[in-house]
């Protein structure tokens, strides 16, 4: 795949959404305006949707539509509320998240993959309204497309979006004071979209600290494929709930030790990701 101009900031800057006051990592990159030569998300997930789905099932390794929808989603989900809910928690900003103002970069698995046309406006908090850009708006009539066009299961795409939501705000979460400090407005969030039950938003106990975790309720279906990439991510159901507990407790120590204050003078650099991408769920 062709790579994203040199000019392409990988951490924020010129040509980013503003979503923080500090760099939050890779994962919350998104490009401002449309940049040149990038493709519209309406046309991307609609007249070009099968077409879309040839490229997901030919990049993951799979003949079967309905694995490719999930995939796709699950990929385009954790891009797109990445940004969108760092802004609102960040900065109470509301980005728009519809397609219609949604451009898409030639490399999936590139930073800033995604951009963004329209500017925020102040969101005062208002957590209808962030439901209704990204969740209503956007990635709920996506899985219910993609449920029609392939035959996926609602339950197993809506549940994608619900972990996308869920994931993205652990980012966040981990690095305030309180790192369960977001798990009240994430389940609220998401049972408000009718989306609650579809994944476990919760606390692990680490040390004497709750640090917010997550874990899937349903499958993205990535073990169905034959890519290169992982087919279980660390919040995978298939995988026993208390080894993905111990998982979350080991991530959140490691965390913890990299923000520890360095006893030596050094430039500054930002947190890297809490966690890593969950393979088979992301570029």
């Amino acid at each position: 795949m062709t790579p994203l101009p040199a000019s392409a900031p990988v951490d924020g800057g010129p040509g980013t959404v503003p979503v923080s006051r500090v760099p939050l990592g890779p994962r919350f990159v998104a490009r401002s305006g449309r940049p040149q030569g990038w493709s519209p998300a309406h046309r991307v997930l609609g007249p070009e949707l099968d077409d879309t789905l040839h490229r997901v099932a030919d990049e993951r390794g799979t003949d079967r539509r309905a694995v490719a929808a999930v995939l796709l989603l699950d990929r385009y989900a954790l891009r797109l509320a990445a940004p969108v809910l760092a802004a609102f928690h960040e900065l109470d900003v509301l980005l728009d998240a519809r397609p219609e103002v949604v451009s898409l970069g030639p490399d999936p698995h590139a930073p800033g993959w995604l951009a963004l046309a329209a500017p925020g406006r102040p969101a005062r908090g208002d957590r209808a309204a962030l439901r209704a850009s990204l969740l209503d708006g956007a990635l709920l009539p996506l899985a219910e497309e993609l449920a029609v066009r392939t035959r996926a299961g609602r339950r197993t795409l809506r549940a994608a979006v619900a972990h996308a939501v869920a994931l993205s705000t652990l980012h966040l979460s981990w690095r305030r004071p309180r790192p369960d400090a977001l798990v009240g407005q994430t389940r609220a969030l998401l049972h408000d979209a009718g989306l609650a039950g579809l994944v476990v938003v919760g606390a692990v106990r680490v040390d004497g600290t709750d640090w917010m975790s997550v874990r899937r309720r349903a499958c993205c279906l990535a073990f169905r494929t034959t890519s290169a990439a992982g087919r279980y991510c660390g919040a995978c159901p298939v995988r026993p709930a208390a080894a993905v507990e111990s998982d979350l407790a080991d991530a959140a120590r490691s965390f913890r030790a990299r923000a520890a204050p360095d006893p030596l003078p050094t430039a500054p650099d930002p947190l890297s990701n809490p966690l890593s991408n969950p393979p088979g769920s992301t570029p």
